[in-house]
């Protein structure tokens, strides 16, 4: 009796436990479900936001074919010259004995520029007769320059006292104008140490010269002169 009774009870735990079991299974198996579910779900929609649309420039259009160059037309050719057929004479076979017909008349009178067939080595100007004109004559003789000369009284310059002190020797070559009435004009300096021009200016401004002359009329010249320094002459 209590045989019966223990397996009838096992029997209905058993069936409890499956029952519960398969309970359990369909709960994890539902929830697993919408999990998956759900986690689909989210992917899509993280892809979807995901999603950028990028649009592209349309491609450029083609360039235009560039125009075709114009070839110029080449000059025609020169036409070839025709060739002429030369002839060549014969010499006559024989020459005339007929003489040219003589004139006459009388020649045609000469004008007052001379004949007609004029002569080269006639006068120009000239009617054919008379003696020709007499030559030009020859320009006057130029009398010679005579040139200018110290007068005698023209003293030479005195030697400046800072090229004494220094022990300063040497020569000074000096232009100058002599004028008509024997004064100077336009003293220039043209070599020499520095220290002795003003000396030679200021002497030669004071220098008096007979003038030059031609033909006994005075003319203005340029003159040149070199003045020597000595310290002994000092």
């Amino acid at each position: 009796m209590f045989d019966d009774f223990r397996a009838s009870s096992m029997t209905d735990q058993s069936q409890s436990r499956f029952r519960g079991s398969i309970a359990v299974a369909l709960l994890l198996y539902g929830s697993l479900a919408a999990a998956v579910v759900a986690a689909s779900a989210a992917v899509k929609k993280v892809v979807q936001e995901k999603e950028t649309r990028v649009e592209f420039a349309p491609p450029p259009e083609p360039e235009p074919p560039p125009e075709p160059v114009k070839q110029e037309a080449a000059p025609p050719s020169p036409s070839p010259r025709p060739k002429v057929k030369r002839q060549v004479l014969a010499p006559p076979d024989k020459v005339s004995d007929q003489k040219l017909k003589e004139s006459d008349k009388e020649l045609a009178a000469a004008g007052e520029g001379g004949p007609v067939d004029g002569f080269l080595d006639g006068t120009p100007g000239g009617k054919g007769t008379g003696p020709a004109p007499a030559p030009p004559p020859p320009p006057p003789k130029q009398e010679p320059l005579v040139a200018a000369a110290d007068s005698g009284g023209n003293e030479h310059p005195s030697y400046p006292p800072t090229a004494k002190r220094k022990g300063i020797e040497g020569s000074v070559v000096v232009m100058f104008d002599v004028l008509e009435n024997g004064s100077t004009a336009n003293a220039q300096i043209v070599s020499g140490p520095v220290e002795f021009h003003e000396f030679v200016l200021r002497a030669v401004r004071s220098w008096h010269y007979k003038p030059a002359h031609r033909g006994g009329v005075p003319v203005r010249t340029r003159v040149k002169k070199t003045i020597v320094f000595r310290l002994e002459d000092a």
